[in-house]
């Protein structure tokens, strides 16, 4: 090798004879002495090479000099007279494909060509302010622009852009870029809703934007950040949101209202207030086609993150604790008790789609009267090998007819008390002077010799509700009033002429243990705490049902229990993570 890294003439010699030698291998020829027609075929090969070489350090033509000059050896031997069967080898190795592709990456390596070209985003220097500026042209049509402004001073910015969003796949605009001109008009010192007014103005639904870009490092550092963002983070709302009513929301055109129990899918999540989020969805079975899909941004808005909620309810707090300086001392005890639960108070819980190893309790959570302790019943008769219950612990004395642990745990009432301190109850209650509940361990002897099937207070969730027990949480809804009323006379009807038909000397017997019915008050009520109780425990569900018909609502329950135990289903992180 030579001091500058080029190959000899020797070299380039050795190893057009390598060559040759592999191409008489494959023909079957035999291999000849180097002649002086050869020798001379290898010196201007060089010669060529090494003059292309110094005078194209840098090339920028689109074409390869070196195969330049290989075509022009080829040609002159072609048409000279005398053709040994050397230089005919030699053409035909020149000729071939993937020789011609060698030399025309040697020489891009050479010049270094091999970065790529990007194309420059459109840049021009305004004639006023004697800025750079790019114009930049994006095709809308009815789809939402996906970026927010903000004005600052009467400039106006880019503040945010909608993972997604037609801004986003654009490519062209970025977040913290200044906008002059829309459409055509400049924008400064207008108003939000004025600007709004101007975007709305689509010539054939395109929007043409006179941008100041925003600095090179800041778009790199956002990029940097979004693209850690992108990692899928969900989260279970535990409170309702309208975006559109929200008067700290920057922009509510952007805003994404949801329920208590969506499933949401973080996209952008480096602002300390505002996350930009995805819908997927409600409940443990909850999934969307467009969470799939990278260019999809239906559904992507602003919601407050969990950050500027807290903030929000310690300031109302506050407030509260401000206007009752002159009130009872118990006001503000009251008032510091509420700062507290604040305080701790989550609105998000991180969650994620998996299926879990281990026999998972059924929970029907309802209002009394609602029929889920019949729904439970007729389970248990229909898959007494599927499922189990729970015995219940009592205070009370034994009778004669009842077996221990199967009935009740017969158990001192000192012992249950203790048992309530160390809150190893996951409900309990006194009638008639004796306490009645139901123990957490009887949960888990349960399991042991099935999936356990529980109708318990909604207040037992709070023990329930963990990464031991993992339960699926059913809400069984009450239908509407005039539903309601309908079909549970009808229901009624039907039982009684059922009972009647099959023996008419114990109908009045049997009639009577279907009970009276409900009164329209009753039914009012039943809805009334239906609606009260999702409020309060909504959060925890992980899907519903509403019991119109009572054959409908098994066949649609015994779906549903199966799709929760065999699908991936939205459990809390925790749950998922937990060492076994």
């Amino acid at each position: 090798m030579t001091k500058n890294g080029k190959p000899t003439v020797e070299e380039l010699s050795k190893a057009f004879d390598s060559i040759l030698e592999s191409v008489l291998e494959e023909t079957g020829l035999g291999t000849s002495n180097k002649c002086e027609h050869k020798s001379y075929a290898v010196d201007r090969l060089y010669n060529f090479a090494a003059s292309e070489f110094r005078r194209h350090a840098s090339p920028t033509t689109s074409t390869s000099e070196i195969v330049s000059c290989c075509d022009d050896f080829i040609s002159d031997w072609e048409t000279s007279g005398s053709k040994s069967a050397a230089v005919q080898q030699l053409i035909a190795v020149l000729k071939r494909p993937h020789i011609r592709g060698l030399l025309w990456a040697t020489e891009d390596i050479a010049a270094q060509r091999y970065a790529p070209e990007l194309p420059p985003i459109p840049f021009e220097v305004d004639e006023d302010e004697g800025i750079a500026v790019k114009i930049v042209r994006i095709v809308r049509r009815d789809e939402p622009l996906g970026a927010t402004i903000k004005c600052d001073h009467g400039k106006v910015y880019v503040a945010r852009i909608m993972a997604g969003g037609v801004a986003d796949r654009s490519g062209c605009i970025q977040e913290g870029d200044r906008v002059l001109e829309v459409n055509g008009e400049s924008v400064l010192d207008k108003r939000s809703d004025e600007i709004v007014a101007l975007l709305n103005k689509c010539d054939g639904g395109c929007v043409t934007f006179k941008l100041v870009p925003a600095e090179v490092w800041n778009n790199h550092a956002a990029k940097s950040h979004n693209n850690n963002d992108k990692s899928h983070i969900h989260l279970k709302a535990l409170f309702d949101y309208e975006g559109g009513k929200d008067p700290r929301h920057p922009c509510p055109e952007a805003a994404l209202s949801f329920k208590r129990g969506d499933i949401l899918e973080l996209l952008v999540c480096n602002d300390e207030f505002w996350w930009q989020a995805r819908r997927i969805g409600y409940g443990a079975l909850a999934y969307s086609k467009e969470r799939d899909d990278e260019h999809g941004s239906k559904g992507v808005g602003l919601i407050p993150s969990e950050t500027l909620q807290q903030k929000t309810r310690s300031l109302e707090n506050g407030n509260e604790k401000k206007s009752s300086l002159n009130s009872l001392t118990r006001g503000v005890i009251a008032s510091r008790h509420r700062l507290n639960e604040a305080s701790e108070e989550k609105y998000y819980e991180s969650v994620c789609r998996s299926r879990l190893n281990i026999i998972r309790p059924i929970v029907l959570i309802g209002p009394p009267g609602v029929g889920r302790n019949e729904l439970k019943r007729r389970l248990l008769m229909l898959f007494p090998e599927r499922f189990s219950t729970t015995v219940p612990h009592t205070s009370r004395q034994q009778r004669v007819n009842e077996i221990e642990g199967v009935d009740y745990y017969f158990t001192q009432r000192k012992a249950i008390e203790k048992m309530i301190e160390k809150d190893e109850m996951l409900e309990f209650g006194e009638f008639k002077g004796n306490l009645y509940g139901t123990a957490v361990s009887s949960v888990r002897l349960a399991r042991k010799k099935g999936t356990p099937l529980l109708t318990p207070h909604p207040l037992a969730l709070r023990n329930l509700r963990t990464a031991e027990f993992a339960p699926i949480i059913i809400f069984v809804q009450p239908p509407s009033f005039h539903d309601f009323k309908e079909t549970r006379e009808a229901f009624r009807s039907r039982m009684t002429r059922a009972q009647s038909a099959a023996s008419s000397n114990n109908a009045s017997t049997m009639g009577s243990g279907l009970g009276r019915g409900f009164t329209d008050t009753e039914i009012r009520q039943i809805i009334d705490n239906a609606i009260s109780m999702e409020k309060t425990y909504g959060h925890m569900f992980d899907a519903r049902i509403v019991n119109t018909n009572l054959d409908d609502t098994m066949s649609e329950l015994i779906k549903l229990i199966h799709l929760l135990e065999t699908k991936p289903t939205w459990v809390p992180l925790n749950w998922a993570t937990k060492p076994n």
